[in-house]
């Protein structure tokens, strides 16, 4: 008797905590970060064949709040701002709009989820040129890829922990002409992923 009653208390609790979850027009604040490793390459060439090529990696620690708003049930928009701090280097902003889809599994509390969106940052960092990141000028103007997927858990009907594998692809160029055929192209190419960890709340 005394199983049967402790069955069916979990069974009340994982309904009342799943109920109305991810539904459409709920509102999911998130708060996430990570700490990762991140690997980026940089050529320059200049015209009479001349051209140089760096590579490296550095350590980072990562950020981000996301307010999400469900437009229909399990799939959401989220808006993110986010900030980048990796070892020799200044912090790097982020603003990316995101589409994510919540599969909340049945008679579960747990969640898998997908999400990908694209934005712009404020910079990025040139392989072998470790003292300063490139564009550091507060002009969003380096474009951003972010791709992820993770669980869900959901602790109760407010509050959910998130896990994410997360990556993130940036792509820059710029060419410069000096005149008298002189021109100087400057391309760099960041990747980093990492394992995100967050918490969110359900409005």
């Amino acid at each position: 008797m005394r199983s049967v009653v402790t069955v069916a208390s979990v069974l009340l609790l994982t309904a009342s905590i799943t109920c109305a979850q991810f539904k459409k027009g709920d509102v999911e604040l998130s708060f996430s970060g990570s700490l990762g490793s991140w690997s980026n390459e940089f050529s320059d060439s200049y015209s009479g064949g001349i051209s140089h090529t760096y590579s490296d990696s550095h350590n980072y620690l990562f950020v981000a709040i996301s307010p999400g708003y469900y437009l229909e049930d399990g799939l959401s928009v989220e808006p993110e701002l986010s900030l980048m701090a990796a070892e020799k280097s200044k912090p790097i902003q982020y603003l990316l709009l995101n589409l994510s889809y919540t599969y909340l599994l049945p008679n579960s509390v747990i969640a898998p989820y997908a999400i990908a969106g694209y934005g712009l940052s404020n910079s990025v960092q040139m392989a072998g040129m470790t003292v300063y990141p490139l564009l550091a000028s507060n002009k969003f103007n380096v474009g951003v890829f972010n791709a992820g997927a993770g669980v869900k858990f959901l602790l109760n009907r407010f509050v959910v922990l998130r896990t994410e594998i997360n990556y993130k692809s940036h792509a820059w160029s710029e060419t410069q002409d000096y005149g008298y055929g002189m021109t100087d192209k400057t391309e760099t190419n960041l990747s980093f992923f990492g394992l995100q960890l967050g918490i969110s709340v359900l409005l």
